[in-house]
Formats: C-alpha cells, structure tokens, sequence
C-alpha cells in the first residue's frame, strides 16, 4: 500500500505538529510493505524522519504564496503529482481536498471557525466585509472538498456535528477520529505523578496555566476579565499565558489593544510565558494547579488532554467539544462569562480536595485519548480505502464508495 500525504499547508502550529508526528508513528505502527510520501512546506522537510526507505519528504512552498497559488497546487501540481506517484490512497490532511480525485481520498477537516455557531454569532459579525467574504469563500470550498472526498474524518463529534450544519454527510462518508498523547507520555506523568506524592510544599499562590496561541476563537479576553475579578476579590492566584502578546507572524496574531491594556493592569497576576515548544510545554503543564481553555471553538482541544495526562483539573467553556473530551473530569462555565469563571477559578483555588477529584477523574478519563490508537484507526481506514480501490480495478473512480466505521 502506497499512501501521498498533502500536507503542503501544514506550515505552523497544530497542522505543522500533527504531520511530524504522524510520519514517525505511521512508520512505527506500519505493516511491511507499506509506504507513505508526505508533501509538506520546505520550513518542515527537515523535521520529518528521512532515514526510513518506506517514508520519502517532498517539499512545496504552494501554501507560502498566494490563494490562486495555494489554489492551482491543490487542483493540478497535486493531480500531476498523483500521476507520477500512482498512490493507492490519497490522505488530504488540512481541510481541502482535490476535486475528482484518480484515486480514493480521505479528507480530515480540522477547522471549526467556518462552521461553528458560537463562533459565527460572537466573533464573525465584527470583523470586515472582506473577512465575512473570505471566511464564506473558504467554507464553500471546504464544503466542495467533503463532496469530492471518499471519506471525511474529524477529531471530534462536536466538528463533525458542526460541519453537518453546512453540507450532507451520511454515516458511510464521515467519521471521527479523535486525537490524544503519545502512551510514552502519558506512562512518564503517570510515574511523575506517583513520585510526587507525599512531598512537602512550599506554600505559595495558586498556579494557573492557558496553553495556546492569541486568536479571537481563543476566548482569552474573557479569562483576563475573570483574572481581574479573581484579583478584585484578592484571591492569591498567577496566571501564565503561552504567547507573545505582540507576535504577529503565521499562526499568531498580536493581541489588540484593549487586551493588552487589560493585561498591563494585571502585572504581576497574569505572566506571559513566550511561545513554547513541545517538551516545554509539558514543563509547564508539570509546574502549575490548574489549567483553564476558554474557548468559543475548537476541533479537538490538544491542550485538554495533555492537561489531564499531567494531572490537572480543567476549567473549560461549555461547549460541545470541550465535555466529549473531558466528559465529568471538567468544571465548565458559560463561554464569555467571566464571572462564571472567576467563580469556578476560585472554588478550585481555594479547595484542593476538588482539584484533586478533577484530576483523578482526568488521568482516568484521558486513557480514551491515546495518539497511537488515532494513527491505529486512520491507518485502518486507508487500508480499506486502498482494498476498495483494488477490489474495483485501476479504472478511475467515477462515484463515492462507503467506507467501514472507525471505532
């Protein structure tokens, strides 16, 4: 089985961590005979293991470019790139596939501003004309890749329920395919965790941390008015935040002003802690009492896993996403509701025995959400898209065949 990975878009953040992952573990949990070519920006060619005959890196700078670039990459470098390759199976990883695909095609859809109804209702009716524009452009053409896709897979149910809003998707066309932390990972908290109890600590303020990039979605001004709130009331308390607040390059937008004035009033409670790499990351998560993720929208929330893996309990907005994945392990509060959170930040600071329900019930409940059993279930998935094309011949495709459930 030969699988082509179009990654050309995968050029920061999630996209960019999901594609290096995903190579090194489809070559660990690969059967013989397998093969995968992954097409990805040439800023991350050199991040994915080239040593292994069975996985070869070819870089494209198309998503660098212009949108008609970006555009005649998906319809015709990649078609032609197909012919070359002859693929069994092609894996379009970043929400736009290509149209009358030569060969069967999973598509994951992984962006939830486009679709989601907290989203389009808080945020989009603020922005310009020409966002509103693009943002409508942009959530067509995703919609006319899921019709042009064999399958469509999403991280979570709450994506694929929000996707459903804008195009049919039947049960043999769409499935979910949740993403989670490597078994190393977690077995290493896990033993961290077992060896820090019992030991004495220095008494100090409660420790929260935010992990992920400035972004309307991210809901981050609500949390800041919730820490002046906290403040207000004289809670003792330290927010840390993961972002430059004025970064402006790829994925990371600078904060506006009136939140940045927010956070000058609460220096000294709220710390920006810079953008962090991975293994950096889990040191934070290791240091602090609670994690907090208010946002409007998500796929999936890596961060919320990674926070239970560690230990902590979890202050999240109420949105769909956000209980399938932390289920009763979560303390949840009205999404731009900052007095809600405040109220729930507080109850957490001041009660270590409910922190330390939550986070018992979070190591518990992320053992659902490992990432081998992810890369397990898409390799099943492209196994049996690359069976159904050879069932059926090397004639091309000329209508959309079911695919089996993932479980």
């Amino acid at each position: 089985m030969k699988i082509l990975v179009n990654a050309v878009s995968a050029k920061l953040g999630g996209a960019a961590t999901y594609i290096r992952n995903l190579a090194g573990s489809l070559l660990e949990q690969a059967r013989p005979g397998e093969e995968f070519v992954f097409v990805v920006p040439p800023e991350r060619a050199r991040e994915i293991p080239a040593t292994d005959s069975r996985l070869r890196v070819v870089a494209d700078g198309a998503a660098g470019g212009s949108y008609a670039r970006r555009l005649w990459w998906d319809q015709v470098g990649l078609r032609r790139m197909l012919e070359r390759e002859q693929p069994d199976v092609l894996f379009s990883s970043a929400n736009f596939a290509l149209l009358a695909c030569p060969c069967p095609q999973v598509l994951l859809v992984r962006i939830p501003i486009y679709f989601s109804r907290e989203y389009l209702q808080q945020v989009l009716p603020g922005k310009s004309a020409s966002f509103r524009a693009e943002t409508a452009l942009r959530r067509w053409l995703v919609c006319r890749s899921v019709g042009a896709a064999d399958c469509v897979v999403t991280p979570s149910a709450a994506m694929l329920e929000d996707l459903r809003q804008f195009v049919k998707l039947d049960e043999s066309h769409a499935r979910v395919n949740s993403y989670g932390v490597p078994r190393a990972r977690l077995a290493q908290q896990i033993a961290r965790l077992k060896s820090a109890r019992g030991e004495q600590t220095v008494p100090r303020p409660a420790r929260i941390l935010w992990v992920s990039h400035y972004a309307d979605h991210k809901n981050l001004a609500t949390l800041l008015r919730a820490a002046e709130i906290l403040k207000q009331q004289n809670v003792s308390f330290e927010l840390q935040l993961t972002l430059d607040p004025w970064r402006q390059d790829g994925q990371h937008t600078r904060m506006p002003q009136e939140e940045l004035d927010l956070l000058r009033r609460l220096d000294g409670t709220v710390r920006t802690i810079g953008v962090l790499d991975y293994d950096a990351t889990w040191r934070a998560y290791e240091q602090v009492d609670i994690f907090v993720f208010p946002s409007l929208c998500e796929s999936f929330g890596h961060p919320l896993v990674e926070a239970m893996a560690a230990g902590l309990p979890v202050v999240a907005s109420d949105i769909a996403v956000h209980r399938e994945i932390c289920g009763n392990a979560g303390s949840y509060f009205p999404v731009l509701d900052a007095q809600a959170l405040a109220a729930q930040l507080g109850a957490l600071i001041r009660n270590p025995a409910l922190r330390q329900e939550l986070a018992a019930r979070g190591s518990h409940r992320v053992e659902q959400f490992l990432w081998e059993d992810h890369v397990d279930r898409l390799l099943g998935l492209l196994r049996e898209m690359a069976a159904s094309r050879a069932a059926r011949g090397p004639a091309r495709r000329t209508g959309r065949k079911a695919v089996p459930q993932i479980s």
